[in-house]
């Protein structure tokens, strides 16, 4: 992936996490040429979520399998086998991924990103049609609001203008592309508290996600890679720093009376604030994720709260059926791929933003019922149903790894 100033591509994607990666991958199978531009300086440099690990469920894994990619994702990844939900300390419900028909895999992965990265940065290396641009940052788009736009990124060599026929904005909840566009956006905070800690695996756990849902708000125990425990803790914020301006024992308490098996192994292994992750949140909503040439994609068109895990598989899942729009409308079709998914996809977006407001209330009185906010297990692990025939054809049309067509 040599550059050269002769290079014109029919797409730029602005850039290089898991999404605007794999759309550039499943662009250049087709054998179109892509640019994909990158403010890091190099591969090595930190992607965004490169350093933890996010889980990805079964519908996701199934398109990365498809893409010959679930094998670079599997590196350091742990298996989840199903979930359980407890409303008010009780059972309310048991899932496992391999009683659900039309499960592409068995499991969900909590894999890290930078090891999705590579795999798909080695991939994108045998595809002599696409372009890699790194420590390259955005400095304009030219052209008209709402047409067809130009794009200049300055880099250490540096700056260079492309004009694609489509251009591609995969940089994130604070894009450039975006504003640069014109496209309004809300970036709303969350009101609620999050809190994190990592422990190891005890001995006798099961490979289940455990969600808690009660008055202390919204605790959930999963995997963090291969040999690692999360412990997610999301609260409104007051009852949050009631325990924050305290010593860690507290955390530890409220977590323990929540789940009293773990209590122990929680005690055992959570002895500083330090080893407490605090993170804060954001939702965005842009106006049109279409305008003119300029497609948003993942969280630059809906970015949204870890609550339900569903940010990068969302974001993938975009990426696939982008892929295929961007594709057809090369082909001579017309934008109308774009804006049906646009239609079909909006709805299921905002109704998941909504569901993760009402988990991270300002105020333990603004919290709704436990049993309005639970995600539905079906839709999280399958996709939403509604975009499922979308991502079936666009990977049947899509040539196997290794493979690319010419138009």
């Amino acid at each position: 992936m040599s550059e050269d100033n002769e290079f014109a591509p029919d797409v730029c994607v602005v850039g290089a996490g898991p999404a605007g990666l794999l759309a550039a991958l499943l662009l250049g199978r087709r054998g179109r040429r892509v640019t994909v531009v990158e403010r890091r300086p190099d591969p090595g440099g930190a992607a965004p979520a490169a350093g933890g690990s996010v889980m990805v469920q079964p519908v996701t894994l199934g398109l990365l399998e498809q893409a010959g990619l679930l094998g670079a994702a599997s590196a350091g990844a742990g298996r989840l086998l199903g979930a359980q939900a407890y409303f008010g300390g009780r059972l309310a419900g048991r899932y496992r991924y391999e009683e659900l028909a039309d499960c592409p895999v068995p499991y969900a992965l909590s894999l890290r990103p930078g090891a999705l990265i590579d795999g798909m940065l080695a991939e994108l290396a045998e595809l002599p049609d696409v372009r890699m641009v790194w420590g390259a940052e955005v400095e304009e788009l030219g052209g008209p609001r709402g047409g067809t736009r130009s794009l200049t990124v300055r880099t250490p060599a540096g700056s260079r203008e492309y004009h694609p026929a489509y251009l591609l904005a995969a940089d994130g909840r604070n894009s450039a592309v975006r504003e640069l566009a014109g496209i309004a956006a809300e970036v709303t905070a969350s009101g609620g508290a999050y809190l994190d800690a990592g422990v190891p695996i005890p001995p006798d756990w099961d490979e289940l996600t455990r969600a808690h849902f009660g008055s202390h708000g919204y605790l959930l125990e999963t995997r963090r890679g291969e040999d690692g425990l999360v412990i997610v803790w999301i609260t409104d914020a007051a009852t949050a720093a009631g325990v924050l301006d305290g010593p860690v024992e507290g955390l530890v308490k409220v977590w323990s009376d929540v789940v009293p098996r773990l209590g122990p192994w929680l005690a055992q292994h959570i002895t500083d604030w330090d080893q407490v992750r605090r993170v804060q949140h954001h939702s965005v909503r842009a106006e049109t994720w279409t305008s003119g040439n300029v497609v948003l994609l993942g969280d630059s068109a809906h970015g949204m709260h870890a609550f339900a895990g569903q940010g990068m598989n969302t974001s993938l899942q975009d990426a696939v059926c982008l892929a295929e729009a961007v594709d057809d409308a090369l082909n001579g079709h017309g934008p109308h791929g774009l804006d049906e998914f646009e239609r079909v996809r909006r709805p299921y977006i905002e109704s998941l933003q909504a569901l993760q407001a009402t988990n991270t209330p300002a105020s333990a009185a603004q919290a709704a019922p436990e049993r309005e906010r639970a995600p539905e297990f079906e839709v999280l692990a399958l996709g939403q149903p509604d975009i499922r025939p979308l991502l079936a054809r666009a990977m049947a049309n899509q040539p196997r790894s290794g493979g690319h067509t010419n138009h």
